[in-house]
């Protein structure tokens, strides 16, 4: 469980406002509070809060309008939300708008903790990911200045083609269709791996690895792999009636698939 968190209790209602104090103090967090919206924005304003739960009825500035004007200028704020007045209209607002949880009054400790110990696990998890994407990207920057870099068996050959995808390793130049791809050189070394052996599945550290130039655990180069596939997938632009060539093969990594005549 994530301990010694800063978290934010934002209700208008100071019993409840205080039960849920005294239940996540007692979990080792520091917890702040304040009664409105308002107050709440001054607090993030004035110090970094990894948490805040918020009811969602309050005047002058409802939870929702404050889970949104939060997550704006705070996006790694974990929100959670509180009501004693649920619809699916406000369950739904809540979650569109980035709250990770909507929990109904009343709320048991339990299920505050619970809540809370999740969201903060969720939260944890998305600034690793953000971190290791940076580290990510310097490494391709850094790669970048080097593109006679080899990476296994395909440094060995000067251009690989597939159908109508043709790959030129010794300039990084990626041509599909007779026109030009912009790829990152992370994106192109990715798609020059995967080209290796069409149809063969590169699992994600794999492809971390020779795409990326370091290695890490698996499910940390699962999130770093997934962001560049999605990119690449993007700009091969390939259509819906087709399939893919880049394939998903879950919880394994990912292959390149040919086009259909």
């Amino acid at each position: 469980m994530t301990t010694n968190a800063r978290l934010l209790i934002v209700d208008d209602e100071a019993v409840i406002r205080n039960f849920l104090v005294r239940v996540l103090e007692r979990e080792g967090h520091t917890v702040i509070a304040a009664s409105n919206g308002a107050e709440a924005l001054d607090v993030l304003r004035q110090t970094t809060v990894d948490l805040m739960l918020s009811d969602i009825r309050m005047d002058q500035l409802d939870g929702v309008a404050l889970l949104k004007e939060a997550r704006e200028h705070y996006p790694d704020l974990a929100v959670l939300l509180l009501t004693g007045h649920a619809t699916v209209d406000s369950a739904i607002a809540a979650l569109r708008h980035g709250a990770l949880n909507y929990l109904l009054k009343p709320v048991r400790n339990e299920e505050i903790v619970e809540a809370v110990t999740s969201a903060l696990d969720v939260r944890a998890h998305q600034q690793r990911g953000k971190k290791l994407e940076r580290i990510a990207q310097q490494f391709s920057q850094v790669l970048a200045l080097e593109p006679q870099l080899e990476f296994n068996e395909v440094s060995a050959r000067e251009r690989v083609t597939l159908d109508s995808l043709s790959l030129d390793l010794t300039s990084y130049a990626a041509v599909l269709n007779g026109n030009r791809l912009t790829l990152t050189p992370t994106e192109f070394r990715l798609l020059a791996k995967l080209a290796q052996v069409p149809g063969r599945v590169f699992d994600y550290v794999e492809l971390v690895r020779d795409a990326c130039g370091y290695t890490c655990t698996r499910q940390e180069a699962q999130e770093i792999i997934s962001t560049h596939v999605r990119n690449l997938r993007s700009k091969l632009g390939v259509e819906p009636d087709r399939p893919l060539y880049i394939a998903s093969v879950r919880s394994i990594g990912y292959r390149l698939v040919e086009p259909e005549s």
